[in-house]
């Protein structure tokens, strides 16, 4: 049914509330909210049965449906009828509009309902066929254009969301709907920046601020532009611009009630707070926007975002725990949401968990399919998976492999830190992989600083073999300054292994081996078996060098036998060499 009341339109098939051309945004529950009431604009309906009608078996309090009776009373507001709803005080609402009949929809395209009811049920792929198969027999509303695209970046085919997109702005134009079609552009601008197009996505990012210059201030649609603004700030190394811009997204969508665009802003402020060093604050608003999602109030393709955003920051930063956990929620998540597909970026972070497992074939594999798949669907994290290709053949020892998936990664604009220093010292260029941690260091992007803990750690290493004590002593005293910064598990056995080198570099043999120890135990804990085995192999020889040969044995044998099982037949052949080193 379609009801009309003033100048809006209430359509339940298509669940939306519409303005003369207008759509306008409504949670699901408060579109629910007033059809409920205008179906029964006869009588009062109190909070009781409000609550039992559309919040069937969850348990919440009153000040829900105020909340939501604000929002419908906002949108209502739009058409300069927001006491269209009575508060009767101890009874209810009453829904008083002067309400034409209610009359049937008119008949529409087949194949346009099927993707709209596809979309209702998150089959996102159907959708898609369908909204290709609606557009061949007629031409569509621009909410349906835009829908459309939706449902292909829930697939992830970010290419096949453009052309809809742009119909969808120049349909909502022709409608003198601006927010809409600021809206379509901010998407737009989006997905260009994600294919590294940033001149194009400026161009709509622009484009999508002078549809909004004139609207009201306090829209979703001006808070999605502080977002894209903070990402786009981002993607160029301005941290503090990015910070003002997702703070005030975050505020913004606070005050409207938009849920999707609250956790983007929030989710960015966190990955800004970690580059910059207010780790505890950066990690307060990651689980915040993680938990939002779970909470079942965000849409497929803001918690795909946010998901990805999450698991990504804690990876970089060596937070192997907190990465496992929210791994597994996203997992969840997923299962959930048959029909959501992000799986480029999704491939990239199992990928990323096998090689900490030591399942390094499996992991080189996973991110050769992860890199097909973003170079299709998100072109910007093409390179941080060839970085990612290249540690784990470090890991194995195939310098070369390892030496050509970093180039590709700094070809793509992706700086593949640490693993490009570490290789440079495998290759005996200790003074060159000492500059690229300091260039990296100085680096305003948001990468590196994530991973500042991680690359002080891997400094103090090189420079203590590089018999640079000064340097090595200097960077091991910030660390040890920052207990946020070493706080992760793979924080904190790095920064006992940096401890370990400087140490045995000075001669202090007993507390290396203190330090050593003390990184495996923080590895097996971790089931990091790939670093638990490289770790066993530095205590081997460190034992080895100072006569402790049945010791040394035992874990070069232990290691051996991991990188065997690993399939990294370099590593072994170093087992073999360690063992084989005449005695002292």
């Amino acid at each position: 049914m379609i009801f009309r009341f003033g100048r809006f339109e209430l359509d339940e098939a298509r669940r939306e509330l519409r303005l003369g051309p207008r759509r306008l945004e409504l949670q699901p529950r408060t579109f629910d909210l007033l059809v409920y009431l205008v179906r029964h604009h006869e009588r009062v309906v109190s909070k009781d049965e409000l609550l039992q009608a559309l919040w069937p078996g969850v348990i919440v309090t009153d000040s829900s449906v105020m909340r939501a009776m604000s929002l419908v009373r906002s949108a209502l507001r739009a058409g300069g009828a927001a006491n269209l709803i009575d508060t009767f005080s101890r009874q209810g609402y009453r829904f008083t509009g002067e309400l034409l009949d209610g009359v049937p929809a008119p008949r529409r395209n087949q194949h346009l309902a099927r993707a709209q009811a596809a979309c209702a049920r998150g089959r996102w792929e159907q959708a898609l066929q369908a909204y290709r198969r609606a557009h061949d027999d007629r031409g569509l509303p621009a909410a349906d254009f835009e829908q459309w695209a939706q449902a292909a970046l829930c697939v992830g085919q970010p290419d096949a969301a453009v052309a809809p997109l742009e119909r969808a702005v120049a349909a909502y134009i022709q409608n003198a709907d601006r927010a809409g079609a600021a809206r379509a552009a901010l998407t737009l601008a989006n997905v260009h920046l994600e294919a590294r197009a940033p001149a194009v996505a400026k161009g709509w990012h622009r484009r999508a601020g002078g549809f909004l210059r004139d609207e009201p201030s306090e829209t979703r649609e001006h808070g999605l532009h502080a977002w894209l603004t903070a990402r786009i700030a981002l993607f160029e190394g301005e941290l503090a611009e990015a910070l003002r811009c997702a703070e005030r997204a975050e505020a913004l969508a606070r005050r409207v009630g938009d849920a999707d665009v609250e956790v983007l802003g929030l989710v960015y402020r966190g990955y800004i707070e970690l580059a910059t060093g207010q780790i505890r604050a950066g990690l307060v608003c990651l689980d915040e926007a993680g938990a939002a999602i779970l909470a079942g109030t965000v849409g497929p393709w803001a918690s795909g975002i946010v998901f990805c955003c999450i698991i990504w920051a804690n990876l970089d930063r060596g937070d192997l725990s907190r990465a496992a956990q929210w791994s597994e929620q996203f997992t969840r998540w997923v299962q959930r949401h048959t029909g959501y597909g992000a799986p480029g970026l999704c491939r990239l972070h199992h990928g990323e968990v096998l090689c900490n497992q030591g399942r390094l074939a499996a992991a080189e594999a996973e991110i050769r399919r992860a890199r097909t798949l973003l170079a299709a669907s998100a072109r910007y994290a093409e390179g941080d998976a060839c970085r990612v290709l290249g540690e784990i053949r470090l890991l194995r020892g195939d310098l070369a492999g390892a030496e050509e998936a970093f180039r590709q990664a700094h070809e793509l604009g992706w700086h593949p830190l640490p693993g490009w220093a570490l290789l440079q010292a495998e290759k005996g260029q200790l003074a060159a992989a000492i500059q690229s941690l300091q260039r990296g260091l100085r680096s305003p992007g948001w990468a590196e600083g994530q991973r500042r803990g991680i690359l002080l750690a891997h400094l103090v290493r090189l420079a203590a073999r590089a018999g640079n004590r000064t340097l090595a002593r200097k960077t091991l005293y910030q660390l040890e300054r920052s207990t946020e910064l070493r706080s992760p598990v793979g924080s904190q056995a790095l920064f006992r292994r940096a401890r370990a080198a400087l140490a045995a570099v000075e001669g202090r043999r007993a507390a290396a081996i203190e330090d050593l120890r003390a990184a495996l135990a923080l590895w097996l804990g971790a089931e990091s078996a790939i670093n638990a085995a490289h770790t066993r192999l530095e205590l081997a020889e460190l034992l080895a060098r100072g006569g402790d040969h049945d010791e040394a044995g035992l874990e070069l044998a232990a290691a051996r036998k991991a990188f065997k099982q690993m399939d990294a037949p370099a590593m072994v052949a170093r087992c073999a060499a360690a063992r084989q080193a005449p005695r002292a």
